[in-house]
């Protein structure tokens, strides 16, 4: 029995809302962000977007190019691009996401989205613009990183391990329909 349309377009507003809420936190929380100076990283710039839309479809697809637009404007504090001679090779996204426990809310970050340029994988940009964002989400109170990754992405996943990442739970769908993913987590405080 499928959805009825009245439960599509529900859905829709209620993942409308929950995104309008996400992204008004994360807001709230970067109004006070202390940048750090870090080497080759840095926030993004909008003559930048076009190479990161294409780095992210090399990567993804075209499915979240609205969102990597979205994160651009909104959130330019917490959406790192790391470059090499002038030229952007990878970017990270982060949303913040508070958390409450029994001592009030933890500041959590999520990835939202990374990738580096296919002419660039395996030079250790990935793990240089994660230790530089982590520095910097350390010093702003994060108490950890989340992030999903496929199952299938040994490379990605080697990567999370040795940055101090461990799996959580599998997931499935996601990272997308029929996508298996591990959620992994960095405790920095």
């Amino acid at each position: 029995m499928g959805l009825t349309k009245i439960q599509v377009t529900l859905n829709i507003y209620v993942t409308s809302f929950e995104r309008w809420i996400q992204d008004t936190i994360t807001t709230l929380y970067t109004i006070k962000w202390r940048q750090v100076e870090k080497e080759n990283v840095v926030s993004i710039e909008d003559s930048m977007l076009p190479e990161i839309i294409r780095i992210q479809s090399e990567g993804f697809g075209t499915k979240s190019r609205n969102g990597v637009k979205r994160y651009s404007k909104r959130m330019k504090k917490i959406f790192y691009v790391i470059k090499s001679y002038d030229q952007v090779v990878g970017y990270c996204i982060y949303y913040l996401k508070p958390i409450l426990s029994l001592n009030g809310f933890k500041k959590k970050s999520v990835i939202y989205s990374i990738s580096i340029d296919m002419n660039f994988r395996r030079k250790h940009y990935g793990e240089k613009l994660l230790k530089e964002s982590i520095k910097e989400m350390r010093l702003n109170g994060i108490s950890s990183i989340i992030l999903y990754v496929n199952t299938e992405n040994l490379p990605a996943i080697r990567l999370y391990e040795k940055m101090g990442f461990r799996k959580i739970k599998e997931i499935k769908d996601i990272c997308g329909p029929k996508e298996t993913c591990y959620e992994m987590e960095l405790r920095i405080l």
